[in-house]
């Protein structure tokens, strides 16, 4: 079972390929042969999977192929990787037709992204994303960032990928904390965007947290279906690219709260998730039903629905005024009207939004 997906921007046309078969020298070397390679991965995914791909590499005759690994992190994800990058590709005389590839999670292919994004102004970059939350959120749209000790993702580009390539193989040996933190941004697709998918995923937890193949790779498809639709209408989040964002206001800032440590990004953007419901409820007399079942589904997954100890609004408001998002002074949210109906909302008082994370937990 495979899915092909094309995402089409004002900038560029390419395609989300879910499938074993794709990471074949077969496929791979339309874009590697006789091209200066450099291979990009987290030592995390695993020596045997990182030499699987380097001798599929191979085998499409590169002109010249390197590998650099970087252990990831999010105090690694900084300009001090990105240089790392840099370095490996002027030491080795890369002209502006080579290709950089990003083998790992989300902060893998954030950093290699913004560093082809700056290589000579710009050079081609494939994704090969090995997390759940790569494969339906990081790897997809051509978002690349790197963090700012003081905020996350403040310093990045918009460049997009000539492809990404997705092998839900590479799940069986994730730990089941990367698993859950995947799960939250598509309960977050569902939420914002498409309600029949909301249910579904409330109908078949027990398949997906057994890794079932097809199940995956449908759920994996849907996600990325409503993310590359969003993406190809609003490559650079001018409008509806926004709503992408629900939860993560929040989310962003209990990541800060936390250095980074207390929480990893689909954690925290799960409790955002629920501030923003509770928010929503209050701008917009949401039906409480809804942060109900999400709470539900969250414990179905095993997702955690409080924070690890008391947050205080006023601080986490603190943090949150860092949002690369926000407007001028004012902080933008992304509220529910329904399952589905989501909008961006401004202007909101500091009261009202303390008030809602005071109720959140």
């Amino acid at each position: 079972m495979s899915r092909s997906i094309n995402i089409k921007t004002v900038t560029s046309s390419y395609e989300i390929n879910i499938g074993n078969e794709f990471l074949k020298s077969e496929h791979m070397k339309k874009f590697a042969e006789n091209k200066e390679v450099l291979l990009v991965c987290d030592p995390k995914i695993g020596r045997s999977k990182i030499e699987d791909v380097l001798d599929e590499l191979k085998r499409c005759e590169p002109s010249n192929l390197k590998k650099l690994e970087i252990a990831c992190s999010e105090e690694t994800k900084n300009f001090s990787s990105v240089e790392k990058i840099h370095e490996a590709l002027i030491n080795s005389s890369f002209s502006r037709d080579c290709l950089l590839i990003g083998l790992g999670g989300g902060i893998l292919t954030d950093i290699t992204g913004f560093a082809a994004s700056t290589y000579q102004r710009g050079v081609n970059f494939l994704l090969i994303p090995t997390t759940l939350l790569s494969q339906v959120d990081a790897s997809v749209g051509g978002k690349t960032a790197v963090n700012h000790k003081l905020a996350k993702n403040m310093i990045g580009a918009f460049h997009q990928p000539i492809e990404v390539i997705i092998s839900v193989d590479f799940l069986d040996s994730l730990p089941d904390r990367e698993i859950r933190s995947g799960l939250v941004e598509m309960i977050k697709h569902g939420l914002i965007l498409d309600q029949t998918y909301f249910n579904w995923l409330e109908k078949t937890s027990n398949k997906i947290l057994n890794l079932d193949k097809e199940t995956l790779i449908e759920a994996i498809a849907k996600s990325v279906e409503i993310k590359a639709k969003i993406v190809s209408e609003d490559e650079k989040e001018r409008g509806k690219r926004a709503l992408l964002n629900f939860g993560h206001t929040f989310g962003h800032g209990i990541e800060v709260l936390g250095n980074y440590k207390a929480y990893n990004h689909g954690e925290a953007v799960a409790l955002g998730i629920i501030c923003a419901l509770r928010l929503s409820e209050n701008h917009y007399d949401l039906n409480k039903d809804i942060l109900r079942r999400t709470k539900e589904l969250y414990e179905s997954y095993g997702i955690a629905a409080k924070p690890k100890k008391a947050i205080n609004p006023s601080d986490l408001l603190s943090f949150m005024q860092l949002d690369k998002k926000k407007s001028g002074n004012e902080l933008a949210f992304i509220l529910l009207q329904d399952i589905g109906k989501a909008n961006k909302v401004s202007g909101l008082s500091n009261k009202e939004v303390e008030k809602s994370i005071l109720e959140a937990f």
